[in-house]
């Protein structure tokens, strides 16, 4: 395997929902490669659409192999903060985390487990750049859905590795009412999302 894509790989399986059926991993060894991400988000309002940006949690990405020998991201789970979500407006953002529940529900997640590697190489493989489609599990306040994410922009620059996901997010699917203004100004349902994704795949001594 070449580090570099077997890596990228893997990271790009930390937005995977896991297969059915998949052997028990073994435990992933001690070393870890460290991952980010920027997120910028558009909401269209009967007004006009609104831009906003959010930064998730440092995690980290580790890789196993299960009982047939494939390898496999075991779990991953990348949280973004709701305080940390920005849209360069006080009132907007306080009646964003009001929807979030911020209070009770700090943390938008997502999360995978027993990610195939290899399966994702070929699935990647296929598509012009490296693009592919990406199930992604996500979990805003205390719904869980799976979302359909579009990857593409694979880029390598010494260390590091990055990519681009994007993918729509339908706030009644996970139970959120828009907040609106004076009754007039409505937030639509459908939100798009781009998160930027780094992953630092080896380190100097």
């Amino acid at each position: 395997m070449k580090i570099r894509s077997g890596l990228l790989l893997a990271t790009l399986a930390a937005f995977v929902s896991s297969s059915a059926g998949a052997a028990p991993a073994e435990a992933p060894s001690g070393k870890g490669f460290p991952g980010a991400c920027d997120i910028v988000f558009l909401v269209p309002s009967t007004l006009h659409e609104v831009s906003g940006s959010a930064r998730c949690e440092p995690f980290t990405v580790r890789i196993a192999r299960d009982a047939s020998g494939k390898e496999v991201v075991p779990v991953v789970e990348v949280d973004v903060p709701v305080t940390a979500m920005d849209t360069r407006n006080r009132s907007r953002d306080g009646q964003m985390r009001e929807m979030l529940r911020s209070d009770r529900f700090p943390l938008i997640r997502g999360t995978a487990r027993d990610v195939d590697v290899e399966r994702l190489r070929r699935e990647i493989g296929k598509g012009r750049g490296g693009n592919a489609s990406i199930g992604l599990l996500l979990r805003i306040r205390d719904v869980e859905r799976k979302v359909l994410a579009a990857a593409s922009h694979l880029r390598e620059s010494g260390e590091r590795v990055t990519f681009d996901l994007e993918f729509p997010v339908s706030l009644g699917e996970f139970g959120l009412k828009a907040p609106s203004v004076l009754g007039i100004i409505r937030v639509g349902d459908k939100i798009s999302v781009k998160a930027t994704l780094t992953l630092t795949v080896s380190r100097s001594p």
